[in-house]
């Protein structure tokens, strides 16, 4: 979860510095411009969460359920998209190391914390 919280916070000053990377060569607007600066602050607060729920994942599971459920529906989001030609099949790369990548520890954390938290 620290990893988690580290990579979400650089993303996501990254993001909001810097939001035309994610354009993949579309225009930039300034709607879709401030859009991605918002993304890019939600990001990075997420990292706030992550890092204390780093510090105790059996006690703060939610928080970690909570970015699980948003790097699931993120790529299915996307996905939908790029089916409906919205956006560029190469954006996907974004959701592989923003989302995809997290899926499996943090649902082992998930899964161990309510586990721990079940009576025998």
């Amino acid at each position: 979860m620290l990893l988690a919280a580290a990579y979400n916070i650089f993303w996501g000053l990254v993001i909001s510095a810097y939001p035309q990377i994610l354009l993949f060569g579309n225009p930039p607007t300034d709607f879709l411009l401030i859009i991605l600066r918002c993304v890019g602050m939600l990001v990075g607060v997420y990292g706030i969460a992550y890092y204390f729920a780093s510090r105790d994942p059996v006690a703060y599971w939610p928080l970690i359920l909570v970015g699980w459920i948003g790097k699931l529906l993120g790529p299915i989001g996307s996905v939908y998209y790029i089916v409906l030609g919205k956006l560029s099949p190469a954006f996907f790369w974004v959701n592989v190391w923003n989302d995809i990548i997290w899926l499996l520890p943090f649902g082992w954390i998930i899964y161990t914390a309510v586990k721990k938290r079940l009576p025998n």
